[in-house]
């Protein structure tokens, strides 16, 4: 018998894969080089055309996966004007990033409110997408809608981290051990969006502080993050990893990215050079877990094929 897991077609599902590449395009210009950014960024816009194509898997998707590619948009706008130098392209997506993370975020947190809102990380997404909107708000110098949307974020967000951390939610089966790693994302990108909003004011110092704080608290969600992925993987043997590889795989990207994000800015804030030790660190952990997301699509496909009519994916027969 059977037990492959099918593979969702190119599309919203995918867009892990959008978000992480292009987090690690950002932090690969900042302690690389900038030509090295951006050839990771000319590889994210790939891969934003590859998903673009997936046809109908766009018609009809759950809040989370479209917010993924909300947070991938406005990364990846962010890593081209950083990298590339297209500040045009910056503006443009958190435009239209900016106005999909309220349209993501706003029945997601009326969910929260109401307590309907499932008790898993990847539930928790739409209401993490306006900090990446603050974060790249801060970046262009838009202060209040950046301001607006890292409250929205802060104050719905960090309570459903919370109340999944003190539910079963907090150990995801194995297929999606690294789900483990999303609650980071707000750890890093709400510490990066705090630095860059305060940055030149007299809240400066109240910036640095969260940061600091927040960042420490990011420890014991990393450790978490790092028993449960890791020790799936160690446990697993190759081929039931392959069989069972799903797009979750890229949910251990996009946060460690922001958090090396985030210490890095919290290195030129304070001058703490070490800070950006810990940063390139991060972007090594960050590099190889993109390494293991992308090696284990190519494990998946290698055990299913296409067929003749073109299908992205079919089920391996006995």
């Amino acid at each position: 018998m059977d037990t492959t897991t099918e593979l969702p077609p190119p599309g919203p599902a995918w867009a892990g894969a959008l978000m992480g590449t292009s987090i690690t395009a950002s932090m690969t210009g900042t302690h690389v080089g900038t030509p090295a950014g951006g050839v990771v960024t000319v590889l994210a816009g790939i891969i934003l055309l590859v998903l673009v194509t997936g046809g109908r898997s766009w018609l009809a998707t759950d809040l989370p996966p479209w917010s993924m590619v909300t947070m991938g948009v406005l990364a990846l706008g962010s890593a081209a004007d950083s990298t590339l130098g297209l500040v045009g392209v910056h503006k443009v997506t958190w435009v239209v990033g900016t106005v999909a993370s309220v349209v993501v975020f706003t029945p997601q947190a009326a969910r929260l409110v109401r307590g309907t809102l499932p008790r898993t990380f990847p539930a928790t997404l739409p209401l993490v997408t306006p900090m990446v909107a603050a974060t790249n708000a801060a970046q262009l110098g838009h202060p209040l809608p950046g301001v607006l949307c890292f409250a929205a974020s802060l104050v719905t967000g960090v309570p459903a981290f919370l109340l999944i951390y003190l539910t079963a939610g907090r150990r995801p089966e194995p297929p999606a051990a690294a789900t483990t790693w999303i609650p980071l994302g707000i750890v890093g990108q709400s510490s990066t969006a705090a630095l860059l909003l305060t940055d030149g004011t007299t809240l400066t110092d109240a910036g640095r502080t969260y940061a600091v704080v927040m960042l420490a608290v990011g420890v014991p969600a990393a450790l978490w993050g790092l028993w449960n992925h890791w020790g799936t993987l160690l446990r697993t043997s190759p081929a039931v990893s392959a069989a069972t590889y799903s797009p979750a795989w890229w949910s251990a990207t996009f946060p460690v990215g922001t958090c090396s994000l985030g210490t890095h800015q919290l290195s030129v804030s304070t001058g703490a050079a070490w800070l950006d030790g810990v940063s390139v660190a991060l972007l090594v952990l960050l590099v190889l877990h993109v390494t293991l997301a992308t090696a284990g699509l190519v494990g998946a496909l290698c055990q299913r094929y296409v067929t003749s009519t073109g299908e992205w994916s079919l089920q391996r027969r006995s």
